[in-house]
């Protein structure tokens, strides 16, 4: 899919650092090709979907992670994992905001909170993608 979507924690309504240990677990080891110097891993999950991802890495944290020409199935069930593990929210442009759990929508900066969904696996996030 040609489309990028942005990931970012909040607190209180301000953008928050996310867990590198949440990134590392999650997305490195599907790393197939890496230029953490450059803030760019591709991602081949094991049903043959891939992912280029743009995060720039610090060793306990990271600013914001832009997931770009992703597929379906298995890549957006790691977004899922790791939104829940870093305690995040997934912004797709044009699509309401992506929350790991209900808890999240009180720290989304206010213009963010009425439309945004919890989604609990990748098929969640796709129909979400496929209405908007």
């Amino acid at each position: 899919m040609s489309y990028d979507m942005f990931v970012q924690r909040f607190e209180q309504g301000d953008a928050a650092p996310l867990s590198a240990d949440a990134f590392r677990a999650v997305f490195v080891p599907w790393a197939e090709r890496q230029e953490p110097q450059h803030g760019y891993w591709h991602i081949s999950a094991d049903d043959g979907g891939t992912a280029d991802i743009y995060a720039t890495l610090t060793d306990d944290t990271l600013c914001s992670l832009m997931l770009s020409r992703f597929s379906a199935g298995a890549i957006l069930d790691m977004l899922v994992t790791f939104v829940g593990l870093a305690d995040a929210v997934v912004l797709p442009p044009g699509c309401p905001t992506l929350l790991a759990h209900e808890g999240q929508r009180y720290h989304l900066p206010a213009d963010l909170r009425a439309d945004a969904v919890v989604v609990q696996a990748g098929a969640d996030v796709e129909r979400i993608l496929q209405s908007c």
